[in-house]
């Protein structure tokens, strides 16, 4: 029999992820033995340290009995005396992909609780044999070293972090622990289900641990290909700090000469990791498309444009520009007063005001709306236009409940009834936390990056 995991066990691998004023931490219970088992163990370490601990359970509402496991849940936090709430997913369900919606409702349901309540840090169950399957999932899908590297034990999504202290720990260990506790579990039976991917992932795993290839090797590849994916990363901001321009309004620009001092391979990761932050997306763009753009850019004098991941890519020269479609972007978000939401996976907003705001993508009506409003003030001529006109129209523009507008990234304000917002609501490119060290600045210091004489992109 598998031994139980401890609490010291616990606290061991969640303490290098912890920053030391981390408080207070969330915790997500599905109510099967590995999230069971994590709550019980950090009920005890977080009581130690004295750091408060709220449950989190996702009701899918996907199987007659889910209600009831989650309330279950709830009355297992209740006995322990912690604060619990249950996440109902509402609303219409995929026919196909259902999958794949489910986690992303999960995810989004999670975050939307976590920063509503102020909680920064969010303990997920994950342990080695989800991750051994998401190391198959990938090759499956013939993935790089980025899919190889499975899950991470650190991934910031949408302003919240998101742990994973037990990606080294057998769910067997798990079921001990939960056994040897007294807790009572659920057993989802999708999780058997072979309509699924994963659970057909999920049964090969005894024969390939006869053949020889265990989690656990698989949990080591993962855990090589994280550690070579952080050198990537690495090599990837080391050129930006010396080649690139990262702006606060959402765009980077660089001279095509640039590429030309890395590797090839390295050059094709450099213009994904672009796209991903200017676009905001969260999975690589991959294949052919990526091949084509990286040709155009590097083996032609061709100025235009071109789109890929939510972006275009811009050529003027040897200058080049990325910005967002405008068109590609989130619908509106709605941020109460007092709280920070994330818009578009690209912007951090926090409304600082005492009512509500919408966030959405400035858009071409949006900016003539703008220059209407801030008259003959001047506003946008020195700042704005700046700004690639491309890359204005995918601004976050913030209404206010009376449809007044405001670009806060204009720093300057008009005198006229928005002015408040740019006082109140506080906009933050989130790319612009991964270049630290790049070269970057506010709006009004940005180079012109299109000459007087071709402005085919900028007009």
């Amino acid at each position: 029999m598998h031994h139980a995991l401890s609490v010291a066990e616990l606290a061991d691998r969640l303490a290098p992820l912890l920053s030391p004023d981390t408080r207070p931490l969330a915790v997500a219970v599905s109510g099967g033995p590995d999230s069971v088992a994590l709550f019980h163990l950090m009920d005890t370490w977080t009581r130690r340290i004295g750091v408060p601990l709220v449950a989190l359970t996702v009701d899918h509402g996907l199987r007659s009995d889910s209600a009831a496991e989650a309330a279950a849940v709830g009355h297992l936090a209740a006995a322990r005396g912690r604060e619990h709430r249950i996440l109902a997913w509402r609303g219409t369900k995929p026919v196909t992909g259902l999958s794949e919606a489910a986690r992303e409702a999960r995810y989004r349901l999670l975050g939307d609780a976590c920063r509503a309540g102020g909680i920064e840090t969010l303990v997920l169950a994950h342990h080695l044999d989800d991750q051994a399957e998401t190391v198959l999932y990938r090759i499956e899908r013939d993935t790089g070293p980025d899919g190889l590297a499975g899950m991470g034990r650190v991934v910031e999504r949408d302003g919240v972090r998101l742990l994973r202290p037990l990606l080294d720990v057998p769910k067997a260990r798990l079921i001990a622990t939960c056994q040897i506790a007294g807790l009572v579990f659920v057993d989802d039976p999708t999780n058997r289900d072979q309509h699924y991917v994963r659970p057909r992932l999920r049964a090969l795993m005894p024969r390939l641990d006869a053949a020889g290839v265990t989690a656990e090797r698989l949990g080591r590849l993962a855990d090589a290909m994280g550690t070579a994916r952080a050198h990537l990363d690495m090599a990837v901001r080391d050129w930006v700090a010396v080649h690139a321009e990262v702006m606060a309004a959402g765009w980077i620009g660089f001279e095509v000469t640039a590429l030309d001092t890395i590797p090839k391979p390295l050059c094709g990761r450099v213009i994904e990791r672009l796209l991903r932050w200017v676009g905001g997306g969260g999975y690589p763009p991959r294949g052919d498309r990526l091949d084509r753009l990286i040709g155009w850019l590097t083996r032609t004098t061709d100025d235009g444009a071109r789109t890929l991941a939510g972006c275009c890519v811009g050529r003027t020269g040897a200058r080049v520009v990325i910005f967002r479609e405008w068109q590609a972007a989130a619908p509106p978000l709605l941020v109460p007063p007092g709280h920070t939401r994330v818009w578009d996976g690209r912007y951090s907003i926090r409304n600082e005001g005492t009512a509500p705001v919408r966030v959405e993508a400035c858009g071409s009506e949006g900016w003539r709306r703008w220059r209407r409003s801030i008259g003959a003030s001047g506003l946008g001529t020195r700042e704005g236009m700046l700004i690639p006109h491309p890359a204005r129209l995918a601004l976050p523009m913030v209404v206010d409940l009376d449809g007044g507008i405001a670009l806060p990234h204009l720093t300057e304000q008009a005198a006229n009834a928005t002015a408040w917002i740019g006082d109140r609501v506080r906009v933050r490119f989130r790319s612009m936390d991964v270049f630290q060290d790049a070269r970057s600045g506010g709006c009004s210091r940005i180079p012109a990056p299109f000459p007087p004489s071709n402005r085919r992109l900028a007009t």
